[in-house]
C-alpha cells in the first residue's frame, strides 16, 4: 500500500482540497489514526446490536420501509446488504463528469471517517483505494431528489462493493468495475456488512460534490472576469458603475455560499447516527440524510449569475455604441444565454414533494438546485467567452494584438467573432482554468 500524503479526519476537508485531491495534487489520500479509532469504536457497538436478543435498531438489524420495525436475522441482513442497491440504482440521462463522482467518493469517505455511521474502517480504506487509483464511478445525471442521493449513491455503493453490473471510468474508458479492479490489482468484490449499504447510500454527497465544483467554477469565472475587466479599462472603455455594485454584492453573497459548502463537506450525512452514551452508543434518527442548506445556496448561486448576466448585456451594448463594433450576432447569442440563465432561477428548494408513502415528508430537491447552478455556470462561461471574443476583436481593431494575450496567454488568436472562435475560447478557458462541466460529454 502506498504511503498516504493527505489524511481525512472528517473535520477539515475544503472545496479547494477536494478539487486538488481529485486532480491528484495531494498525493495518496488516507485516514488519520483518530478517525480509524472512532470508526472501530462505533463499529463495535454495531456488532453488539447483531446478537439475537438485541433491541430493534433501524438500519442496523431491521429492514427498511414497511420492515423498518422488523428485526432481521444476521443472514437476512447480510443478504439484504447485497441487494438493496439494485432497486435504487435507476439513474437516467447522460453520465456525470468523472471528476464529480470522484469528488463524491472522497467526500463520502470523509463523512464516514467521522465515526458516527458505524462502518468498518476497512470500508473507508476500500473507497480510498478506488479513489487513489484514479477510478470514477459511472453514474448518470438523473436519479435523486436531494433527500438522500439514493440513485447516484446506490451506483457508487455497487462500485465499492464490486457488484457485477457496476461500471466505472478509468483512464477515459467506461468499463465494468470488476474488470477494472482485476486489471489494476484491487480485490474484485468487497461485500458490505450490516449498516454499510445504508451508510453508503443514505446521504447527499453527490449533491455536495456538484456544489463543490459549482463553487470552484464560480471562483474561477470571477477570476476570468476580473482579467477581462482590466482589458476593458486599458482599451479606453468607460467604467460601468452598476457592474461594480453588482460584483461587490455577488462577492459578498458568494462568500456565504462558499462557507456553507465548505462546512457541509464535513457533516455526518447518514441515518441513523451513533452517539456515545453512558452504556455504549445510542442510535439517533434525525433525517440526517438531507442537504437542505446546499439547496438554498445553489439556488442563490443561479440568481447571482442571472444578475451578473443581465449586467453583461450592457457591456455588449457599449461595445457597439461606443466603439461601433459590429457584434450584433454575438450579442443576440448572449441575450439567448441570459434568458437561459434566468430560466434556471426558479428555486428548486422552494418545492417539496413527499416520497415513500409520506415516510419522507420533506424533500428539498437540493440535487436539482445543484445541477441548475452548474448549468447556469456553464452558460455564464459562454457569455464570458463571447465577451472576450468581442474584446479581442476590439483589441485588433485598435492595432494592438497584445492586451488579450497578456491576460490570457496562448488563447486562440483567430479574430473573426463567430461560433468557432467562441467555442475555441470557451475550450481554452475550460482547460486553462480547470472549469469542470456537469456532464461527461459536455463541450
Amino acid at each position: 500500500m502506498k504511503q498516504s500524503n493527505y489524511f481525512l479526519d472528517g473535520c477539515r476537508l475544503t472545496v479547494d482540497e477536494v478539487v486538488q485531491a481529485v486532480r491528484g495534487e495531494l498525493g495518496t489520500v488516507g485516514l488519520t489514526g483518530e478517525a480509524i479509532a472512532k470508526c472501530e469504536a462505533s463499529r463495535a457497538q454495531v456488532t453488539r446490536w447483531l446478537v439475537d436478543d438485541a433491541p430493534a435498531v433501524y438500519g442496523v438489524n431491521t429492514g427498511l420501509g414497511n420492515l423498518k420495525d422488523s428485526v432481521l436475522s444476521l443472514e437476512e441482513h447480510l443478504a439484504w446488504n447485497k441487494t438493496i442497491p439494485y432497486p435504487h440504482a435507476v439513474g437516467l440521462g447522460e453520465y456525470l463528469n468523472p471528476a464529480i463522482t470522484r469528488a463524491s467518493m472522497l467526500i463520502r469517505a470523509n463523512v464516514l471517517s467521522r465515526g458516527y455511521s458505524g462502518v468498518r474502517s476497512e470500508l473507508i480504506h476500500r473507497m480510498l483505494s478506488i479513489f487513489n487509483q484514479g477510478i470514477a464511478a459511472a453514474i448518470r445525471e438523473l436519479g435523486s431528489t436531494g433527500l438522500s442521493d439514493l440513485g447516484p449513491l446506490a451506483h457508487n455503493a455497487m462500485v465499492v462493493s464490486g457488484l457485477e453490473e457496476a461500471e466505472v471510468f478509468y483512464k477515459g474508458q467506461r468499463m465494468l468495475a470488476q474488470d477494472c479492479f482485476a486489471a489494476i490489482g484491487l480485490e474484485a468484490s468487497f461485500p458490505l456488512e450490516c449498516k454499510e449499504a445504508l451508510a453508503q447510500m443514505n446521504g447527499s454527497t453527490m449533491t455536495q460534490a456538484i456544489a463543490v465544483y459549482a463553487c470552484h467554477n464560480m471562483q474561477q469565472l470571477i477570476n476570468i472576469e476580473k482579467k477581462i475587466d482590466s482589458i476593458w479599462a486599458e482599451l479606453g472603455l468607460l467604467p460601468f458603475a452598476a457592474k461594480a455594485k453588482v460584483d461587490q454584492a455577488v462577492d459578498k453573497a458568494f462568500r456565504i455560499i462558499a462557507n456553507t459548502v465548505n462546512f457541509e463537506n464535513n457533516i455526518t450525512c447518514d441515518n441513523p447516527l451513533l452517539f456515545e452514551a453512558e452504556d455504549g452508543y445510542e442510535a439517533v434518527m434525525g433525517c440526517n440524510c438531507s442537504n437542505t442548506q446546499i439547496g438554498y445556496v445553489m439556488d442563490l448561486l443561479a440568481i447571482l449569475l442571472a444578475d451578473k448576466a443581465n449586467v453583461m448585456i450592457e457591456l455588449f451594448n457599449r461595445l457597439e455604441r461606443e466603439k461601433n463594433l459590429n457584434i450584433s450576432g454575438i450579442r443576440e447569442h448572449a441575450l439567448a444565454r441570459v434568458g437561459y440563465i434566468q430560466s434556471l432561477c426558479l428555486p428548486a428548494s422552494a418545492d417539496s414533494l413527499p416520497t415513500k408513502a409520506n415516510q419522507e415528508d420533506h424533500v428539498e430537491f437540493s440535487y436539482g438546485a445543484a445541477r441548475k447552478a452548474m448549468k447556469a455556470l456553464q452558460a455564464y462561461q459562454f457569455l464570458l467567452s463571447s465577451l472576450l471574443g468581442a474584446v479581442d476583436r476590439l483589441d485588433a481593431a485598435a492595432g494592438n494584438y497584445s492586451k488579450v494575450q497578456e491576460q490570457f496567454p496562448g488563447i486562440d488568436a483567430e479574430r473573426a467573432v463567430g461560433s468557432k472562435q467562441i467555442v475555441n475560447i470557451n475550450n481554452y478557458l475550460s482547460h486553462t482554468f480547470d472549469l469542470v462541466p456537469l456532464l461527461n460529454n459536455a463541450d
